[in-house]
């Protein structure tokens, strides 16, 4: 169904019918609604300068916008503005679904609870890259020599580096998730042998330092007889907690009933500490401030 072409204006933002030639033409097929406000938002920074026509018609899903502004001397003022707004369109609207549509196309064996987290990290990657500036002047570029584009076929084809930087995200996104599965696989497993093993002492104190080095003591607060006192600055990639991961291995082989962590707030944000508050639950816990606790931090200043 075809229906009857709207016009309005950007600038002094009247609402009008009268009809001239397009300075410039966009079609478009999907969101175009948010399309819309996008334009008219970048578009009104114009209000009292130049009057912008903006004449919309729509069949079905389908939308042609027509731009017209009489200035001409503000072509390339108007075509930045426009470029941008294309550009937060591609990325913030455009951008899920084809992210959507490279993991059901390469990865469909994760089921769509997975697929989702995938996306969601995919997507993280976005405004570390400043697309939307990089696309605009990509955009720009290509108005300044045409008065029609098509935005689907400029993202297929026009666009095709982007896209191999969405894959890229992707499979980057897929790795991570097999990682952290298995981290989370791994932690399960020890949770579970935890659990079913009994306490060989009644508690195990983690003395954490300043410098990431840390210290296990006894229920009476005394070293233990096998002391342990190394650097266990992990990596944060979950590759790296493994079996050998020293204070969790070392937690595991004690076979604590109850865990207490010393040191400043820092020390809860350590992987091997937060691996062990998993593995432990809630027989571990941190030290609200204890005397122990204030040596650790008067030693780190």
């Amino acid at each position: 169904m075809h229906l009857q072409p709207r016009s309005y204006t950007v600038g002094d933002l009247r609402l009008g019918s009268v009809v001239t030639m397009d300075v410039l033409s966009i079609e478009a097929s999907r969101h175009t609604d948010e399309l819309v406000e996008l334009l008219r938002k970048h578009l009104e920074r114009f209000e009292g300068r130049t009057q912008v026509s903006i004449r919309e018609e729509r069949q079905r899903a389908a939308l042609r916008l027509g731009l017209h502004w009489p200035d001409r001397e503000a072509d390339e003022e108007v075509g930045r503005e426009v470029a941008h707004a294309l550009a937060q369109h591609i990325v913030a609207n455009l951008e899920p679904e084809l992210l959507s549509q490279l993991i059901r196309r390469h990865y469909g064996q994760f089921d769509p609870v997975e697929r989702e987290e995938i996306l969601d990290s995919a997507r993280a990657d976005a405004p570390r890259r400043g697309l939307t500036s990089r696309l605009a002047i990509r955009i720009g570029d290509y108005l300044s020599q045409h008065r029609a584009v098509n935005l689907d076929g400029f993202v297929t084809f026009r666009l095709k580096d982007y896209v191999l930087d969405l894959e890229r995200d992707v499979d980057a996104a897929v790795d991570e998730f097999l990682i952290d599965r298995e981290y989370r696989e791994f932690v399960r497993l020890l949770r579970y042998f935890v659990e079913v093993q009994t306490p060989k002492v009644p508690e195990v104190h983690v003395m954490v330092q300043a410098d990431g080095r840390f210290e296990l003591r006894d229920e009476h607060m005394q070293p233990l007889p096998d002391e342990v006192t190394v650097d266990f600055r992990l990596e944060s990639q979950a590759a790296e907690i493994n079996l050998e991961d020293v204070l969790v291995s070392s937690l595991i082989t004690l076979a604590p009933a109850e865990v207490t962590v010393h040191g400043d707030d820092a020390a809860q944000e350590l992987p091997s500490v937060r691996t062990a508050k998993q593995v432990f639950g809630s027989r571990l816990h941190y030290c609200s401030g204890c005397r122990a606790c204030e040596e650790l931090r008067r030693a780190g200043v």
